[in-house]
């Protein structure tokens, strides 16, 4: 006969609730999870978690079944989506945002207990997952939507370098002869890799670098060298060339570099190293362009009203403009 157990569960911010396992603890994590959604009547994607005594009683993401013990407390940790509706596709303005704010609606689904999930009893508010949300237009060029991968990918080169690394590799299996880099080749390579290193940070750091020196030698073994890594002087190079590609932005007016450079620099800073302004952790696009149409003023003017309309946080014009008026204030901070 199975265990029946018993669980403390952690719904949302002062919503604990109990949940009775008559016929014992699923076999697997998904049928676990199947059975939360069932019983608490939850339509948002979540992780669960529980209190793990090896580590003082802190909170630890379940990766088996067997974590979890009878009386035990867990807490499910929501999924958070965005879906995002650029502003130039419902032919709306930041001013007549301002004028004619749209109403939203929402609809949960029924629970299975007499008490609502904090996510389907939210569903109605204007937050960022609803359809009716808005933000002001920006280049898809100009803004980032990745994190530094864990492996850095490699990008496709010109045909003219492709082949010849090909070839390169060929010759190094049969033989073991490294590929001879001419001055082009190199500068071609580098060329392209800091194009794909800005398309993550303009300021890599130095793990960041040897994580691409490394997939690149793991890509083309051809190219490594008799260092001790095998890709040191890659190393040294990618980060001249990183330097080189940032003065190229900053001579076109890319705010993220531009925001660095000498003339805006106080006087007892005027030091290429000192000071640099970067993306803070967990950050991905820092001190990002104006949307489109956009100047300084407009966006004090989207500020301003936010700040006289703080008191009401479901306002739907907060939800709208609140993505957009930070990008004036970075470049103040």
């Amino acid at each position: 006969m199975a265990q029946h157990l018993k669980l403390r569960v952690i719904v949302g911010d002062d919503d604990y609730r109990r949940l009775d396992l008559h016929s014992g603890m699923p076999e697997t994590l998904a049928e676990f999870h199947n059975t939360i959604c069932q019983a608490f009547g939850i339509e948002t994607d979540f992780r669960i978690q529980f209190m793990d005594p090896d580590f003082n009683n802190d909170f630890m993401n379940v990766t088996s079944v067997h974590d979890i013990k009878d009386r035990s407390t867990i807490k499910l940790v929501y999924m958070a989506t965005q879906t995002l509706t650029p502003l130039n596709d419902v032919g709306l303005s930041p001013s007549s945002v301002m004028q004619n704010a749209p109403s939203t609606s929402g609809s949960s689904g029924a629970p299975v207990s007499n008490q609502t999930s904090p996510i389907s009893s939210q569903a109605s508010l204007p937050t960022t997952d609803s359809d009716d949300t808005i933000i002001l237009p920006h280049s898809d060029n100009e803004l980032r939507s990745r994190a530094w991968p864990r492996e850095f990918p490699i990008p496709h080169f010109p045909y003219n370098v492709e082949v010849q690394l090909q070839r390169g590799n060929d010759s190094f299996r049969e033989t073991g002869t490294q590929l001879k880099i001419t001055p082009g080749l190199k500068s071609d390579i580098l060329e392209k890799l800091a194009e794909e290193i800005f398309q993550y940070t303009a300021y890599p750091q130095n793990y960041q670098i040897d994580d691409v020196a490394e997939a690149l030698i793991k890509k083309f073994p051809c190219l490594k060298e008799p260092s001790a890594t095998g890709y040191y002087g890659w190393m040294i190079s990618l980060k001249y060339k990183m330097a080189n590609y940032r003065t190229k932005m900053r001579t076109i007016g890319f705010p993220e570099v531009t925001v660095n450079a000498l003339k805006n620099k106080r006087s007892d800073d005027c030091l290429p190293a000192k000071n640099v302004k970067k993306p803070k952790k967990a950050e991905v696009n820092f001190c990002p362009s104006h949307p489109a149409g956009e100047t300084d003023e407009s966006l004090e003017n989207v500020r301003t009203c936010i700040m006289c309309k703080k008191d009401d946080v479901k306002n739907i014009l907060l939800q709208k403009k609140r993505g957009s008026a930070g990008k004036s204030s970075c470049r103040r901070v």
